[in-house]
């Protein structure tokens, strides 16, 4: 049976690997300095780059969490432009110069 409680392992474009059920599995309430102890070394992929749990954390206070999803959120919060896909981009914008856009109208 699968647990619906689970957390994803690639969100956000932030690749946490067996590190989401290495956090699930943790018992909470959880400190920032634990998480780094338990986890600083594990390191997650982004979409342009790498980063350890421990320099995501590196300039967090104190901070308690008290759920699986808390420390999660803790890490997204606090990773790197790394994780940015495109910087700066939207597809809300007109194309840049030599950028061309194929758009395609939905009908309902």
């Amino acid at each position: 049976m699968t647990n619906v409680n689970t957390l994803p392992r690639r969100e956000l474009g932030v690749e946490f690997g067996d590190l989401a059920a290495q956090i699930e599995e943790h018992s909470y309430p959880l400190t920032s300095e634990e998480l780094v102890a338990e986890f600083g070394e594990h390191v997650l992929e982004l979409p342009n780059g790498t980063e350890s749990v421990r320099e995501i954390l590196e300039s967090v206070g104190a901070e308690t969490y008290e759920s699986p999803t808390e420390a999660q959120q803790a890490l997204f919060n606090m990773v790197d432009s790394r994780a940015i896909g495109r910087k700066y981009y939207s597809d809300r914008t007109p194309p840049a110069l030599g950028e061309s856009r194929n758009h395609q109208s939905l009908s309902f």
